[in-house]
């Protein structure tokens, strides 16, 4: 065996096998490991892989289309939507003072800032250019929105090291479970504070958003839709949601799931 590769023998029912190899496919000694063999595809196969490859391009292609036109038709005309009737309560409003004023022009900026965003995922869609996904930037953003509603204060604290072992799917999974705890914390908890921590301890990637809120007795009441939600994301990505709460002493939302294990030489 050469020193620092792997070698792996052709097996017949788990057995090196003694018998004639099959004529569909073609056979050559390996280039890297003397002895063994190597199976070449047949010029069906090839034909058929290529077949296959180019069928699942198409269908991404024309998902990629339908998810364009999806976000043009609903949720980029419904933003626009809501900034007009904003606009349009607003002039219709004689109560109108410098606080509120201030207040709807933060809003409109806001879904200004949306369908800008919105158009540049529809462009990137039709050039075929996908935006890298980079949760540290996502969760900055929305932490910024919560600080410029001037009613909740969010801190970030990210473990270095942390997001470099993340899949994308975790990545994005995390992002909707401090999202749905901030908008807990805005909505119903009326906390003016929230601290979101992301660590690794040993091979587990913990998610802690904490709050000054008003705080719930979790005894014997059913979990919201909010709280559920984030349970079921904690639990597909292999593991569990914990809330600590108290009357008038804040919510400690804790989601935690263990990394794949690394396969290791043996």
């Amino acid at each position: 065996m050469t020193q620092g590769k792997t070698s792996f023998q052709l097996l017949d029912g788990g057995l090196p096998s003694t018998s004639t190899l099959s004529t569909a496919r073609s056979v050559r000694p390996s280039t890297n490991f003397p002895g063994l063999y190597e199976l070449m595809p047949c010029e069906g196969e090839l034909t058929t892989a290529f077949k296959a490859t180019e069928s699942r391009l198409s269908k991404l292609l024309e998902d990629r289309s339908r998810t364009g036109r999806d976000l043009h038709d609903s949720v980029l005309q419904s933003l626009y939507a809501i900034g007009l009737n904003i606009e349009a309560a607003r002039r219709g409003r004689n109560d109108q003072t410098v606080e509120r004023k201030e207040t709807d022009d933060q809003i409109i900026h806001q879904i200004n800032q949306l369908i800008h965003e919105v158009r540049g995922m529809i462009r990137e869609l039709e050039s075929g250019s996908i935006q890298e996904f980079d949760l540290s930037s996502e969760l900055s953003t929305l932490c910024t929105t919560y600080e410029q509603t001037g009613q909740l204060s969010v801190k970030l604290n990210i473990q270095r090291g942390t997001m470099d072992v993340l899949t994308h799917e975790e990545e994005r999974e995390i992002l909707n479970i401090v999202r749905e705890a901030l908008s807990n914390c805005a909505r119903h908890a009326a906390a003016t504070r929230a601290v979101i921590s992301i660590r690794m301890r040993d091979a587990r990637i913990q998610v802690s958003i904490q709050d000054n809120g008003i705080g719930f007795s979790a005894a014997g009441q059913p979990r919201g839709y909010g709280l559920a939600n984030m349970e079921a994301r904690a639990k597909r990505l292999g593991g569990a949601l914990r809330v600590q709460s108290k009357k008038e002493a804040g919510t400690h939302v804790i989601a935690e799931f263990s990394l794949e294990p690394e396969l290791t030489s043996i």
